[in-house]
């Protein structure tokens, strides 16, 4: 899809954003759009109709329709930087290691918020943006409600449920939201592969299927305490269980030369994980314009897992055993508070000083034991590993409002961090590195007052991933190549460091309508790329610092209501570029960065009790140079949401959706090209459509 062809509903959102005949727009969201427009820092709020407008079972699938957003491999990019790039918090705090959003219900959400520039109060270790997840505060009405929801894949039939228990008293207030389903998805993918090099010259085909099976469960209980005017205590709290079995198995078709390892394989896999988090917060009045907050945290997650292959010969023979055992556990506490003075209504100045800690180990464990088909043992590999890291951070910023038409920001932070990492037949390891991060953003509104522009200068960083650090392999089980090589962590990392500024124009209409545009840049020093080397004939992927990288974007986003038709529109265009020095041109960009992203959506009120909406979301794809010797591209993704929505009455409703209702196909392909050495692997993996029918009851 060409991006021109995607500039017509952007279009029509900017002539909104100026024309006189569209200012009595009445749309919902009104509260979450003027919060971006008076905020400093423009944050982005999806409220909760929004999360639950789909009926969407997770929250990947809510994220990929909000601007600037992609999911690829079941982790979030902003401004379409993987590799960590994009910092997740939970109630403002660093999410888990490992921590993925399809993990996660929306019934156990209240409202998302995305944070393209940094802020001081707030860790600065997202290059791309922040996405901060706000667990469930309150239920719309007093009474408990159920939402119940039979889904249909091609896998099969499912059930999913949600229910809200709203606590109301004197002095306190609570709700106790839960969440269940059990969910069915299938995987049917080829893979086509072919190399040139001298002596094993080959072409294959190998058809993958197979499916998942997901069965989850979760609970985030909320409890508020007022007791004065300027006193108030809130615990939450967060319990949530999944449970995935996978099932697959291949089988090869060869076109040309020799077969591979295990041209015909199986494979079982079992994980469960469990996610435990207890906030509690609390702030107090000092003095006339003083405030003192403060918030302390515990978490845990636990994952456990096993997995068989089974690899066997074109004749289905098995030949080959190989069973992984692996757990992993995090445990976690935190502690931040800030001052604020000077806080009060006619104030010009907002001060805060603050701090911000964690303390957590990480322990993991993987045993992996190899047989022949008889049993009898081929290789035992038992590895172990306990991480600690401690990070301490200290910040000033300042909030200046010298005239009506102008806000100033000015932050400072000093984030150090510590990792230690020592283990079974590991040396140890430890890593110290600290970042002093300025902030500044200044908004300045036009006059009139609907119209203004931002400017944001930052300094941020990206740690490695404790997984990156610790240098054991991690094999594959068959096909070894150099587009599917083993993998294994460099110790010797150091953080990404990034210089940003981000520079947008916004106008405001009606109570709801908007347009803005933005672009931003970003200059990353010690990039994090992977580098592919051979040991002893095995193709291995590490990763190293590969000096600068330079990321660049425009960014577009509105909504409007089209007058008295009862249709309301949102339309996001995002695209991005990045340079790396280290890698030949042309297209030496960043690997996993997503070049283009599109989104529409359209809401229509049928009449007063009854609205119907779609939703298209665009990735496009391209290749990319990564290295002197490989190129990885990443087919478009496209997909279309649709949803139907009737109010009966004050407390029943039904909801239809269709999620991916066309169902397309995506592809993946990566290349290796050296002398007298070609090698390509391309996937294609088929779509799969998902249909529910829910209906929301009192209880």
């Amino acid at each position: 899809m060409h991006p021109t062809l995607l500039l017509p509903p952007l279009l029509l959102l900017y002539l909104a954003a100026h024309g006189e005949e569209l200012t009595r727009i009445e749309i919902k969201g009104g509260a979450a759009q003027e919060l971006r427009r008076v905020d400093t820092a423009g944050r982005i709020i999806v409220s909760r109709e929004e999360l639950h407008r789909y009926g969407d079972a997770n929250l990947a699938d809510a994220l990929r329709r909000q601007p600037g957003i992609a999911i690829v491999d079941g982790m979030v990019q902003m401004r379409g930087l993987g590799g960590g790039r994009t910092q997740v918090l939970i109630n403002g705090e660093a999410a888990p290691p490992g921590f993925s959003p399809d993990s996660l219900a929306p019934a156990l959400i209240e409202r998302i918020e995305i944070l393209r520039s940094a802020s001081a109060d707030s860790s600065t270790q997202g290059i791309a943006g922040a996405i901060n997840i706000v667990l469930r505060k309150s239920a719309p009405a007093a009474h408990p409600k159920a939402t119940l929801t039979a889904a249909h894949t091609q896998a099969g039939s499912f059930p999913e449920s949600a229910f809200e228990l709203p606590l109301k008293g004197q002095a306190y207030s609570g709700l106790l939201a839960a969440h269940a389903a059990r969910s069915l998805d299938p995987f049917d993918s080829k893979v086509f592969s072919s190399s040139t090099s001298p002596g094993k010259a080959n072409q294959r085909v190998t058809q993958e299927s197979g499916r998942t099976v997901m069965e989850r469960a979760g609970l985030a209980p909320r409890m508020n305490w007022k007791f004065d005017d300027a006193s108030t205590l809130l615990w939450q709290g967060l319990f949530d269980v999944n449970r995935i079995d996978n099932h697959g198995q291949a089988q090869e078709t060869i076109v040309r030369g020799a077969a591979s390892d295990y041209p015909r394989n199986h494979f079982d896999s079992r994980a469960r994980t469990l996610t435990a988090r207890s906030d509690a917060s609390g702030a107090m009045r000092l003095g006339d314009r003083g405030r003192f907050e403060w918030k302390a945290g515990l978490n845990f997650n636990r994952r456990d897992s096993d997995y068989l292959f089974t690899g066997s010969d074109l004749h289905n023979a098995p030949i080959w055993l190989r069973q992984v055992v692996s757990d992993a556990a995090d445990y976690g506490a935190s502690s931040s508070g800030k001052w604020k003075f000077g806080a009060g209504a006619d104030a010009g100045h907002a001060l805060v000083l603050g701090w911000d800690g964690t303390l957590a180990r990480r322990s993991e464990g993987r045993r992996q034991q190899d047989a022949d088909a008889g049993g009898a043992p081929l290789g035992l590999l038992d590895q172990r590993y306990i991480a600690r890291v401690q990070r301490l951070a200290f910040y000033a910023q300042d909030e200046w409002s010298p005239t009506p038409k102008l806000d100033l920001y000015i932050g400072l932070r000093w984030e150090a961090l510590h990792t230690r990492t020592e283990g079974r037949d590991l040396p140890q390891v430890a890593h110290h590195s600290s970042v002093w991060s300025p902030v500044a953003q200044v908004l300045y509104r036009l006059p009139g007052g609907h119209r203004q522009w931002r400017v944001g200068l930052s300094r941020t960083y990206k740690a490695p991933a404790t997984r990156d650090l610790v240098p054991r392999r991690f094999t594959v089980n068959n096909d070894n190549d150099p587009t599917n090589p083993h993998f294994q962590g460099n110790p010797s990392l150091r953080p990404e460091l990034a210089w940003g500024i981000d520079l947008a124009y916004e106008a405001y209409f009606g109570q709801a309508g908007m347009f803005s545009a933005s672009a931003y840049g970003r200059r990353v020093d010690d990039v994090i790329l992977p580098f592919l080397f051979q040991d002893h004939g095995a193709w291995t992927s590490t990763p190293r610092n590969a000096g600068r990288a330079d990321v660049r974007g425009l960014e577009f986003d509105g909504r409007v209501a089209l007058g008295a038709s009862g249709a309301t529109v949102r339309a996001a265009l995002s695209r991005n570029w990045s340079t790396v020095a280290a890698v030949p041109g042309p297209d030496n960009r960043l690997g996993e960065q997503i070049p283009l992203t599109f989104n529409f959506g359209l809401d229509y009120r049928v009449h007063a009790g009854a609205t119907v909406g779609l939703n298209w979301n665009v990735q496009a794809g391209a290749w990319a140079h990564t290295s002197s010797t490989q190129w990885r591209d990443r087919g478009p993704v496209r997909r279309l949401d649709v949803y139907g929505r009737w109010q009966a009455n004050s407390r029943l409703a039904v909801r239809l959706t269709a999620a991916n209702l066309l169902a397309p196909a995506a592809s993946s392909a990566q290349l290796f090209v050296d002398a007298g050495n070609d090698v390509l692997r391309k996937t294609v993996t088929n779509g799969g459509r998902t249909l529910k029918f829910s209906v929301e009851l009192p209880i």
